[in-house]
């Protein structure tokens, strides 16, 4: 059967030549088979390369090894091809690239051995799921299901074995996608087909109950199971839905079971979930706050279940504005005596500091004038970072929210704040469009430095004329500027020329050179602006300045730096087609040189030169030679 299978794989690969077959098809190399222990050695190897980080050099390296495998002379090749495919999927999962892993699959030849294309598409399925698009995922395992393309009794016997697997993805595709109701007919079909009562099947089944609306059925599914941590949750999660068991009742015991030793850190984020939803019955707006905040705060490892909560960013906003509103009434203050509000949140930031935070965003929202509101803002953030995850909590309460529908609403100070936070998190693309909201050094900072950074930010996220418009501000405003901040100064430009943006950086070393006084700095940026005239294929121009740099302030360029200018200038001539001035230039250098690796490399040079000037000439003088 594998013989028949590698036979009609063989000539679909002809036929198709799928990427990953970059052979041509009338050159093979010398058949082989790879024994299994220099295979699994290979393979360990790229392990330990994708381990250490360097996942795409891993990649690669499977490339290269697939490449070399014959199956057109050997179909028995093919199993070593389908173990390194086994550990590119493996990588592609450890590093979370779903989509890349989806594209790989989709490609696939269907005449692959039955068992590794399941699998395969298992996997892809799956990672589908992981990008909640749950509709593709079903067009695939729709055609799974019912496809006739299967070529042997052993092929149907592993269609077997997978189609409940695949039922289930039915059920969860419709899940990620919160199609609630689809999602309840899928699980009765599977249900009725298979019968399955494992724990997990029983707590799908209750999730989808829940999420539509059938609370009573979840507590008589799980009354047997509540002392497992998740089906404990979710039978909570239905006595509080269904009125079985009072809103209060159900956040004590949530927290109870917080507290309990056994309680992993995705459960307790769970019930952090069921106590918010609790207190928000309850009436308890200090708790409903607590909670929300830890629900909103997220946790690294795990996501709330898709559909079974709902908690937005302005959930939390709305649930901080109830809670103030609350307080202020009971204790009488006027709606508009922004000063009032910020006192009291200022006094209980101590001793309650989930009332003060919901005192400062009341007035950061509402306040009366800009000056509170700025206020409210900084004790908001400066309460904010004395919690767990506060700063996931800021990125998700003011870019996620519709009371801040745009960036440049967002107050002030919390944009240098978020700014600061991408950053930490690498994440230029933010940090630079913050910063291009943000013209106006914060009160407490150092405009040069902040400027300075402004422009970097702007550099590295790719808006490199932004940048340059920042670093002609600084020298702008700075009539001079000490060495020190020439130093910083100039590193920004060096990233102008890392990203090619060379003729900014060189507007920008041409403009902060009447600033200099030190003339070893000045034939350095002499050089540098070379640098980036050479990069533009202005070889003349970069000839001028390596020159200029090279012989700046009545040196000779003789000295080390001169020499090494000189050695660029004759290049650049070369480049320019002016032979006989790098000629010259060279010569001059052999001249002045006495160190003979030094004169090895002029004279290499030099016969090259010979060469690119009058090759015919050369060859000529070399055959009469003969």
């Amino acid at each position: 059967m594998l013989k028949d299978k590698l036979s009609v794989f063989k000539k679909r690969v002809v036929r198709k030549c799928y990427p990953f077959f970059v052979f041509p098809l009338f050159i093979f190399f010398t058949p082989y088979s790879i024994a299994t222990e220099i295979l699994s050695a290979k393979i360990q190897e790229i392990q330990v390369i994708a381990k250490s980080g360097a996942v795409s050099l891993a990649l690669q390296s499977i490339d290269e090894q697939q490449k070399t495998i014959d199956i057109q002379s050997n179909p028995a090749n093919l199993i070593a091809w389908i173990e390194w495919e086994r550990e590119r999927l493996s990588i592609y999962q450890q590093g979370q690239r779903w989509q890349a892993l989806h594209q790989r699959i989709a490609a696939y030849d269907k005449a692959l051995p039955d068992d590794f294309y399941f699998f395969a598409k298992q996997q892809q399925i799956d990672a589908l799921l992981k990008l909640k698009q749950g509709q593709q995922a079903r067009q695939i395992l729709q055609d799974l299901i019912w496809t006739q393309e299967v070529s042997s009794e052993t092929g149907t016997e592993q269609q077997k074995k997978w189609l409940a697997v695949w039922q289930k993805r039915i059920i969860k595709s419709y899940l990620v996608e919160n199609e609630t109701s689809d999602a309840l007919l899928a699980a009765q079909r599977y249900y009725q087909d298979y019968g399955h009562d494992t724990l997990d099947d029983r707590l799908l089944r209750a999730r989808i109950l829940l999420m539509n609306q059938r609370e009573d059925e979840v507590v008589e599914l799980l009354a047997n199971d509540t002392k497992h941590p998740h089906g404990g949750m979710l039978y909570l999660l239905a006595q509080l839905r269904s009125g079985a068991r009072p809103s209060q009742k159900v956040w004590q015991a949530a927290r109870r079971q917080m507290r309990g030793k056994w309680a992993s850190e995705e459960l307790r984020y769970m019930l952090w979930a069921v106590a918010a939803e609790a207190a928000r019955h309850s009436g308890d707006r200090p708790s409903t706050v607590n909670a929300l905040e830890f629900v909103l705060a997220g946790n690294k490892k795990t996501e709330l279940p898709s559909g079974l909560f709902d908690f937005t960013s302005d959930t939390l906003w709305n649930a901080y504005i109830d809670f103030a509103l609350h307080f202020g009434n009971r204790a009488q203050f006027l709606i508009g005596n922004d000063q009032q509000w910020l006192n009291a949140a200022i006094k209980v930031q101590k001793q309650e500091p989930v009332k003060a935070r919901s005192l400062f965003a009341l007035v950061m929202i509402k306040g009366q004038n800009d000056e509170s509101r700025l206020r409210a803002a900084k004790g908001f953030l400066s309460l904010m970072h004395k919690r767990k995850r506060g700063a996931e909590l800021v990125i998700k309460l003011f870019l996620n929210s519709g009371y801040f529908k745009t960036l440049n609403t967002i107050p002030e100070p919390v944009r240098y704040d978020l700014v600061n936070i991408a950053l930490s998190r690498s994440n230029i693309e933010l940090a630079s469009n913050l910063m291009a909201t943000i013209k106006i050094a914060p009160a407490d900072a150092d405009s040069f430095q902040w400027q300075l950074r402004r422009a970097r930010i702007f550099v590295l996220g790719g808006k490199s004329e932004k940048g340059s418009d920042s670093l002609k501000f600084i020298l702008e405003k700075n009539k001079t500027l000490t060495r020190e901040q020439i130093d910083q100064f100039l590193q920004v430009v060096f990233d102008l020329q890392t990203v090619k943006k060379h003729e900014l950086a060189y507007q920008l070393f041409n403009a902060v050179l009447p600033k200099l006084s030190d003339v070893m700095l000045q034939r350095e940026i002499y050089y540098w602006m070379a640098d980036s005239r050479k990069a533009l294929n202005d070889y003349p121009a970069a000839a001028r300045l390596y020159l200029r740099s090279a012989l700046h302030a009545e040196n000779n360029g003789l000295d080390p730096w001169g020499q090494t200018a000189r050695y660029q200038v004759a290049e650049m001539l070369v480049k320019a087609d002016l032979f006989d001035d790098a000629h010259s230039i060279y010569q001059q250098l052999l001249d002045g040189t006495k160190e003979p690796a030094r004169r090895a490399v002029l004279k290499h040079e030099l016969q090259k030169l010979l060469l690119l000037r009058d090759p015919e000439h050369v060859q000529n003088d070399s055959l009469s030679e003969e």
